[in-house]
C-alpha cells in the first residue's frame, strides 16, 4: 500500500502507581501504560501492558549507559534508524508507552522522546546526546537497546536484489525472513513520506543508502526504511522477504553475479597461515592405510636430518585426517631428538592442534601462545578456539568472526569440528550471517548421522535468532530423535528454553525434561549448567529443597569451575530470602527446620546469620517446637554472640526453657549469659524469668527475694502466683487488691474480663484467709458489676455470707477446685506468642542501664504492657 498516516502528538499516559526515580547505576525503572487509562484520539486502543524498562549501568571511563527494554508476549519485528537528527524506533505491533517517565529516567542520555499516534504500530522518535546510539540485542521476545557512545550500524546487511524480469514484473526484493507489516508515516521534521518495515532477525539492516530512480533505501541498524519518490510505490511483506514494486513499473537493471562476487572479494582481507594440510588429506578411506605404510617406510629408510622431515610428514598426515593421538606419538620423539624444533611455528601448531582435538586445552593453549607464532592469523584462530571450547563463546566471538574462514581449506576431519565451533560462537554472538555461511560450507559433501545432528542443532539456533521459532523447535526435535547423544541433550535443553520463553511449556514440564537429562549426560560443562538451571527452576517453583540440592551438587561436583562461586552465592541468596525475608513462612514449620538443618552451612556470618537463627527460633516457638528452638539459640549464645546481645538471646533461651517446664535449664541459661551494662528493660525481663524458674523449682523464698522492690505489674502477677501456690492467702489477697487497683476497676463501675477475673480471685483469697470483713466490703463494691459478667455465679458462691449456710470457709478449697481456672504468669507469655514472636517479647533493648540501676526496679520497667491473659483467674 502507498504510505499513509499522519504525525501524531505524543500520547503519554501517566501511571497511577509509578513515580519516576532518579537514575542510579543498576537501578531498574519501569515505565508502562497505566492500567485502564483511556487512549487519546488516534492512539492505539487499550492493550495488555507492554512495559519498557530503563536501566543505567556504570561504564568505566565514560558516561553511564542506558538500556531501554521493550517486552512483548509474541514475536514482534523492530526497526531502528536515524534521520534528521532523530533516532527512530519502530515495532509492528501497537502499545502505549509512558514516554514522559522514560525521558526522566534516562537522565541526560535521551533529551526527548515522543510516540507517533499510529493505531497499528508503535513508533518512537528520540533526541539523544550527540554521538550516543543504541546497540540492539534480544532476550527471548524482548528487544533491548543499549545506549552509549558508538556508531549506528547493522551487524548484518540485508541484501537488496534488483529483479527486472520477475514473474510479477520489475521489482526490488529484500531477502529477510518473516518481515513485519509495513508502517506508513510522515516525517514531521522533513515532511516527506516513509515506509518502515520492522524485521525479526536481530541487527539486520541496510548499512548503506541504496538510491533508485523512484525510491531510496535509508541506512538502518535494524529493519528496512524506504523513502518513495512517487505515489505508486507498493511495499508488500512476504514470508521470505519484502517486495517493492510500482504501478507504473520500476526502472531498474540487474547486477551481474560477477560484479557482486568481485565486491565481496574486495571486502575480504587475506589471512596469514602456517599449516598446509590440503595435500595430506585423503578422500577415500581405503587409501588411508597404504598412504600410512608409505610414510612409515619413508621414516624407517631416512637417515640423520632427513628422518626429522619424514617424521613431520607422518605427523602432518595423521593430524590432517583426524588421528591426533597418533600425531602426538610422532611429534614427541622429534622434540626429544632435537629440542630446538619447539621454536618452529609449524611444530607448535601441529602439537597444539593435536592436543586441542584431544580436549587437552591447557597444553594446546601453551603451544598456541608461543612467541614463535606471533600475530599469525591461524595461530590466533586456534587460540580463540581454545577460548571458545573452554566455554567463553561470547569472548571468542570477535576474533572468531575475523579468522573463522581459516578452516575453509582444512581437511574434513578438522573442518567439521572446528566449523561447528565457529558456528556455535557466531550464534552465541547472534551473528546470523556468519553462522549461515559456515553451515552452508559444512553441509557440502556427505554427512555422517552424528555430523548431521550437530549441524541441525546449530541450524535450530540460527532459526531461533531469525525469529522462526516453530522451525527451530522442529529442527531440534529431529536432533533429539537422532542417535548423537551430545547433540540430542543440547537440543533438548534449547527446545525447552525456547518453549518456556514462548509460554508453551510449564516450569513443571521443563523440570521433568531436565531431570531426565541428568542420567543421559554426565561429568562436563553440560552437567554443570544443567544442575545450575535445574536449581534455578526449582527455586522459582518454590521447591526449595530440590533447588538448593541441585545447586549444591553443581558447586561441589565442579569445585574448580570458574562459575562455582556464583552458584554458591546463588544458594546463599536463596537461603537468605527464605530465612531473612520470610520466604519460609509459606513452608510447614517442620519443613522449615528440616531445610535449615540440611543447608545450615549457608547461614551467613555476623548479624545477618544471628537474625536468621532468631527468626527461625521464633517460628519454632510459635508452633511449640521448643526443643528445636532451644537448640538453635543455645548454639548462638555458646558460639556466636557476645555482650548485651548474648544476654538478650540468653533471655529468650531461658524463656523457652520456662515454657518447656525446664526450670533448671532456664536458670542455667540466665547465669551463663549475664553480662555487665545490660539495659533496664532486659534486666527486668531476666528478673521475672528467674523468679518464674525458682518458683517452678519450689524455691519460693528465693523467688520472692528476686522480686523484692520490683513494683511492676509483671512482678505483682508473679508474687500473686507464688503466694497462691504456697497457700499464703493473706499475702495473695493483698497482691490481688493491688492488681485490681492497677487495672482501673472502680466500685460500682462496669468490669472487663480481666478486671472481673481479678475481683473473683481476690474474693477466693479473702475467703480462704477468713477475712469476712474485707469480703463483705468486696461484695458491696462489686456485686452489681460482677452480675453482668460470665463469672457471676462463681462470685456469688464465694461471697455468700457464711450465716446463710451456703458456704463454709473450711470447704472453700474443695468448692473452688470445681470452678478454679487460675492461669499462671507464664500463661501470659504463651498468650503473647499467639500474636507476637519470641524476639518481640524479649526485643533488642534501647537505652543502656546497669543491672543495679534505679530503673530496673520501677513499675515502668517491662518492655511492653503485660497481656490481658497473664493473670490469676478463678
Amino acid at each position: 500500500p502507498a504510505p499513509s498516516g499522519r504525525p501524531g502528538k505524543p500520547t503519554p499516559l501517566t501511571p497511577k502507581a509509578l513515580t519516576p526515580t532518579p537514575l542510579t547505576p543498576g537501578s531498574p525503572i519501569q515505565g508502562a501504560r497505566a492500567p485502564g487509562a483511556a487512549a487519546t484520539p488516534g492512539a492505539p486502543p487499550p492493550l495488555p501492558p507492554t512495559p519498557a524498562q530503563v536501566t543505567a549501568k556504570a561504564k568505566a571511563g565514560g558516561p553511564p549507559a542506558v538500556t531501554l527494554r521493550f517486552d512483548w508476549d509474541e514475536p514482534v519485528g523492530a526497526a531502528v534508524f536515524r534521520r534528521a537528527g532523530y533516532l527512530w524506533v519502530a515495532f509492528d505491533k501497537p502499545t502505549v508507552i509512558d514516554v514522559n517517565q522514560l525521558r526522566q529516567a534516562s537522565g541526560n542520555i535521551i533529551k526527548g522522546i515522543e510516540q507517533m499516534g499510529l493505531p497499528e504500530a508503535t513508533v518512537l522518535r528520540m533526541l539523544t546526546v550527540s554521538g550516543i546510539n543504541p546497540s540492539i540485542r534480544r532476550d527471548g521476545l524482548a528487544w533491548l537497546l543499549d545506549f552509549r557512545k558508538q556508531e549506528l550500524n547493522p551487524e548484518t546487511s540485508i541484501p537488496i536484489k534488483a529483479q527486472p524480469e520477475s514473474p510479477v514484473g520489475a521489482r526490488l526484493f529484500v531477502s529477510v525472513p518473516e518481515p513485519g507489516k509495513p508502517i506508513g508515516v510522515i516525517d514531521p521534521e522533513v515532511g516527506d513520506n516513509l515506509v518502515i518495515v520492522p524485521v525479526i532477525p536481530l541487527a539486520h539492516g541496510t548499512g548503506l543508502e541504496y538510491i533508485y530512480p523512484q525510491l531510496r533505501f535509508l541506512k538502518t541498524a535494524q529493519g528496512i526504511v524506504i523513502r518513495p519518490r512517487g505515489d505508486d510505490i507498493r511495499v508488500r511483506a512476504l514470508r521470505q522477504g519484502i517486495e517493492i514494486s510500482s504501478g507504473s513499473g520500476l526502472l531498474i537493471s540487474e547486477v551481474s553475479p560477477e560484479a557482486e562476487a568481485n565486491m565481496r572479494l574486495k571486502a575480504l582481507k587475506p589471512l596469514t597461515r602456517i599449516l598446509d594440510l590440503d595435500k595430506w588429506k585423503i578422500t577415500d578411506i581405503n587409501s588411508f592405510t597404504p598412504k600410512k605404510h608409505q610414510l612409515l617406510a619413508a621414516v624407517s629408510r631416512a637417515k640423520d636430518v632427513k628422518r626429522e622431515e619424514a617424521r613431520l610428514n607422518l605427523a602432518r598426515f595423521y593430524f590432517a585426517n583426524g588421528f591426533s593421538p597418533e600425531a602426538l606419538s610422532v611429534l614427541r620423539p622429534i622434540a626429544k631428538d632435537r629440542p630446538e624444533i619447539e621454536g618452529d611455528p609449524e611444530f607448535r601448531m601441529l602439537r597444539g592442534g593435536s592436543n586441542f582435538m584431544m580436549g587437552r586445552l591447557e597444553e594446546a593453549f601453551e603451544d598456541f601462545t608461543h612467541e614463535s607464532l606471533g600475530d599469525n592469523d591461524e595461530a590466533i584462530f586456534w587460540r580463540t578456539a581454545v577460548q571458545a571450547a573452554s566455554g567463553d563463546l561470547a569472548g571468542a566471538a570477535e576474533e572468531m568472526k575475523r579468522t573463522g574462514l581459516i578452516v575453509r581449506p582444512y581437511p574434513r576431519a578438522l573442518k567439521m569440528p572446528l566449523g561447528t565451533l565457529v558456528t556455535a560462537v557466531a550464534t552465541k554472538a547472534e551473528d546470523i550471517k556468519q553462522a549461515r555461511h559456515f553451515l552452508e560450507i559444512l553441509r557440502l559433501g556427505p554427512l555422517s548421522p552424528a555430523e548431521r545432528s550437530q549441524l541441525d542443532f546449530e541450524q535450530g539456533r540460527v532459526l531461533e535468532l531469525s525469529g522462526d521459532f516453530d522451525g527451530a523447535v522442529e529442527k531440534w526435535e529431529r536432533v533429539i530423535a537422532g542417535t548423537h547423544r551430545p547433540s540430542s541433550v543440547k537440543a533438548t535443553v534449547a527446545r525447552m528454553e525456547l518453549l518456556l520463553k514462548l509460554n508453551r511449556m510449564t516450569r513443571a514440564e521443563a523440570l521433568e525434561e531436565l531431570e531426565n537429562l541428568r542420567f543421559v549426560w554426565r561429568g562436563d560443562e553440560f552437567e554443570f549448567k544443567l544442575l545450575r538451571r535445574l536449581g534455578g527452576l526449582y527455586l522459582d517453583e518454590g521447591r526449595y529443597r530440590k533447588g538448593l540440592d541441585r545447586l549444591r551438587k553443581a558447586a561441589t561436583h565442579f569445585r574448580t569451575h570458574p562459575d562455582a562461586p556464583d552458584v554458591t552465592l546463588q544458594m546463599s541468596d536463596a537461603f537468605s530470602k527464605l530465612y531473612l525475608d520470610n520466604g519460609a513462612d509459606a513452608l510447614a514449620p517442620v519443613t522449615a527446620i528440616a531445610l535449615y538443618d540440611e543447608f545450615k552451612e549457608l547461614t551467613p556470618a555476623g548479624d545477618q546469620g544471628d537474625e536468621m537463627i532468631r527468626k527461625l527460633a521464633d517460628r519454632l516457638v510459635g508452633v511449640d517446637l521448643l526443643d528445636r528452638a532451644a537448640g538453635l539459640l543455645n548454639g548462638q549464645v555458646r558460639f556466636r554472640l557476645q555482650g548485651v546481645e548474648k544476654a538478650r538471646v540468653g533471655t529468650q533461651l531461658a524463656l523457652i526453657h520456662i515454657l518447656a517446664r525446664e526450670n533448671d535449664q532456664a536458670l542455667k541459661a540466665l547465669a551463663e549469659t549475664a553480662v555487665a551494662g545490660m539495659p533496664g528493660q532486659l534486666v527486668s525481663r531476666r528478673r521475672h524469668i528467674r523468679a518464674q524458674g525458682l518458683m517452678g523449682l519450689k524455691r519460693t523464698g528465693e523467688a520472692l527475694g528476686v522480686l523484692k522492690g520490683d513494683k511492676s505489674r509483671d512482678a505483682e502477677l508473679l508474687r500473686t502466683e507464688i503466694y497462691w501456690r504456697s497457700r499464703d492467702w493473706s499475702n495473695a489477697s493483698q497482691s490481688l487488691r493491688k492488681l485490681i487497683r492497677e487495672s482501673g476497676a472502680k466500685p460500682g463501675g462496669a468490669l472487663d474480663r480481666t478486671q472481673a477475673a481479678h475481683v473473683l480471685n481476690y474474693a477466693i483469697a479473702l475467703t480462704l484467709s477468713d477475712n469476712e470483713r474485707a469480703l463483705s466490703r468486696l461484695r458491696g463494691d462489686y456485686d452489681g458489676a460482677m452480675a453482668e459478667t460470665n463469672l457471676k455465679d462463681a462470685f456469688r458462691l464465694i461471697v455468700s455470707p457464711a450465716s446463710l449456710g451456703l458456704i463454709d470457709p473450711a470447704s472453700v478449697a474443695a468448692r473452688v477446685k470445681e470452678v478454679e481456672n487460675f492461669q499462671s504468669f507464664m500463661a501470659g507469655y504463651r498468650e503473647r506468642l499467639k500474636t507476637q514472636n519470641l524476639s518481640e517479647i524479649v526485643p533488642p533493648s534501647v537505652g543502656p542501664a546497669g543491672a543495679n540501676s534505679p530503673e530496673a526496679g520501677k513499675s515502668g520497667a517491662p518492655a511492653a504492657p503485660p497481656p490481658a491473659a497473664a493473670r490469676p483467674q478463678a
